[in-house]
């Protein structure tokens, strides 16, 4: 193996677990593990070094990291026509780009880096936390939880960072920690930790949804209502924790958590619309307006069936104007005229409001009877056809009236 290979190539198949049964969890999309464990740039990429130089190099990574030597200078210049100098920040940002046999060596100078007294150092050191993790985690997850409390607060932010990039990649080893990050006092810490958990939901959707299974039932309101933000996404996987989470919370006592979940109706409809149709009937007497809008224009988009058209009937009783008018609108659509006529009488009984009056009035007439002229004819029966022979005979009889009349 040359002296500068790059990744386990094993770590794309790390399985994520979850946290209480030990089991994979299931997913579906994998983790794009060459994208996210990418290691940091380093002062040499984008020169043509031989492979003296590298191998070189590649000797002096671990000594420079650990502080061994203060900093190599790399016999190859610049674009300033300078050599290259490396230091120990420089060999910290390089480990990730080691050779497997080295994983403890390289484990002990992350180690090191991470409890050292300089922050440029810790710093350098949480940049490449995630990507060493996947060749050995053991204790990784207590010393970011330290960081993130660190006194420097460039530290602070970098260690942030690392959660984000490492939550994806480790939905087990850093579920307490998002756990706790979700919930911090700090808006900055609480933010980056709601980036960690959308990151999640992308990588290991079962692993995201757990957490989101536990916000949604939290006594903070502003946590239920940033876990229903997210229903969106949830709603795009037919499984049975996305139907519940947003169930439960188109049931919120809060008004905006429950606004927030019925945007997923409209996302569930193209791929489940008997789920949609349940979610919609939730929504559609909702005591806020918005909610029951959404309602409306999932069954608008859901189509006929006996239950949609049930449901669009009792939306015509509804107390809120807006909703029976949207339901009104949608009868011609669902029902045979004599069925509209019939139900249109009996709203005009108890409707109030003279334009919904005038549109079941309209409704309500018998086009055959009372319309205008063009109205009642379409519904007159169409003329007999012509006998062929007959339309010959009186086409002769025709021409010889003609030429007698000319005639006399």
């Amino acid at each position: 193996m040359t002296p500068c290979g790059w990744l386990n190539p094993n770590m794309s198949k790390y399985v994520a677990r979850h946290p209480k049964t030990g089991k994979p969890l299931n997913f579906e999309k994998e983790v794009d593990v060459e994208t996210s464990l990418k290691p940091p740039e380093s002062k040499w990429d984008g020169y043509e070094l031989s492979i003296f130089e590298l191998k070189e190099l590649y000797e002096n990574i671990l000594p420079l990291a650990i502080g061994k030597i203060r900093e190599y200078k790399l016999e190859h210049l610049d674009l300033d026509g300078k050599n290259i100098l490396l230091n120990r920040v420089d060999g910290i940002k390089a480990l990730p780009r080691l050779n497997n046999k080295n994983n403890d060596q390289i484990y002990d100078a992350l180690i090191l880096g991470l409890n050292d007294n300089l922050a440029e150092i810790r710093i350098a050191s949480l940049q490449i936390l995630h990507i060493c993790a996947c060749r050995k985690p053991d204790g990784l997850w207590d010393i970011l939880a330290e960081l993130l409390d660190d006194d420097d607060a460039d530290v602070r932010k970098t260690a942030i960072k690392s959660l984000i990039a490492s939550v994806p990649i480790f939905p087990s080893g850093c579920e307490v920690l998002l756990y706790i990050e979700l919930r911090h006092e700090l808006k900055y810490r609480r933010d980056g930790a709601w980036k960690a958990l959308n990151e999640l939901l992308k990588k290991w959707p079962e692993a995201a949804m757990n957490h989101l299974d536990v916000l949604s039932r939290d006594d903070d309101v502003d946590l239920r209502r940033r876990a229903s933000k997210l229903l969106s996404n949830v709603a795009n996987r037919k499984s049975a924790i996305a139907w519940d989470l947003v169930g439960w919370a188109l049931q919120d006592e809060d008004d905006q958590v429950r606004d927030n979940a019925s945007k997923a109706i409209r996302t569930v409809t193209h791929h489940e619309p008997r789920q949609a149709l349940i979610f919609a009937e939730m929504a559609l007497f909702d005591t806020f307006k918005p909610v029951r809008q959404r309602a409306v224009q999932a069954l608008e988009r859901l189509g006929a069936s006996s239950r949609v058209n049930s449901l669009i009937i009792r939306g015509c009783r509804h107390s809120d104007l807006e909703i029976r008018m949207n339901c009104v609108k949608m009868l011609p659509r669902l029902m045979s005229e004599d069925e509209l006529r019939d139900l249109s009488f009996e709203l005009l009984n108890k409707e109030k409001n003279n334009q919904l009056k005038e549109i079941l009035t309209e409704y309500s007439k018998d086009d055959q009877l009372e319309g205008n002229e063009i109205q009642k004819n379409k519904y007159l029966a169409p003329a007999e056809p012509i006998d062929p022979l007959e339309k010959e005979i009186n086409k002769d009889v025709n021409i010889k009236i003609k030429e007698k009349n000319e005639g006399s």
